[in-house]
């Protein structure tokens, strides 16, 4: 079972850098690609749903220190229009997040991989089937198995956190690296550009797009390495 809970670990390092600066920044960087990933699976689990203009606004704090949002301006921005988070976009927010990824209408931005991957647009596809061969192959399962699909992009980024967490171990940074490739890069710009084309809301449209440079990101990570 996928369960955030069980990937707050402290991150293993690979190798001990040459001096104490590369060693700080290593850890540094490595910390703030966890606290992302875990910013966005709360977000898809629809647990910042409720959260306060002052909390939106401590939260775009902390991500503001980081270095996405100082080295990206698009990602800087969209930190900026979640800080500004005020009562008339708390009170639109959850609808519009509805509206994206939950229903009861016709999903404008499918947080499924499949929807976005197979020609009818439909999910509990193929695609579906691939993404839990990689939870098997690690010993992992969804709750709910065969009812909830696999491929929602919380599970996604869920097992990328449990993945990283263990970053020790070699075999656990392949599978990280590989589904990426085959996965969650395959689709997930698609996914934050329907967001921002089609969110109504400042918060929704802001975290469509910092999903955006943050995968962006990840992808200049891992092409450098």
């Amino acid at each position: 079972m996928l369960n955030l809970k069980n990937c707050r670990r402290k991150y293993k390092k690979k190798k001990r850098p040459n001096n104490m600066a590369q060693a700080m920044e290593a850890v540094k960087k490595v910390e703030e690609r966890l606290m992302y990933y875990q910013l966005f699976c709360h977000y898809y689990r629809g647990e910042l749903n409720r959260l306060s203009p002052a909390e939106w606004n401590e939260l775009a704090k902390i991500l503001r220190e980081t270095e996405l949002a100082q080295m990206n301006g698009e990602a800087f921005q969209a930190i900026q229009s979640l800080e500004a988070a005020d009562d008339s976009a708390i009170k639109t927010f959850e609808y519009d997040y509805n509206r994206l990824f939950v229903g009861p209408a016709k999903l404008l931005a499918s947080p499924y991989e499949s929807s976005y991957r197979n020609i009818e647009g439909t999910i509990l596809q193929q695609e579906t089937l691939n993404v839990r061969n990689f939870y098997h192959y690690v010993g992992l399962q969804v709750a709910n198995e065969g009812q909830a699909p696999d491929d929602h992009i919380h599970y996604e980024l869920e097992f990328i956190l449990y993945l990283l967490t263990d970053g020790g171990i070699q075999e656990k940074n392949q599978v990280h690296k590989m589904f990426l490739e085959k996965h969650l890069l395959q689709w997930g710009f698609k996914h934050c550009e329907r967001i921002v084309r089609s969110s109504e809301n400042p918060l929704t449209r802001a975290m469509g797009i910092l999903l955006k440079e943050f995968l962006q990101f990840e992808k200049q990570l891992m092409e450098g390495e």
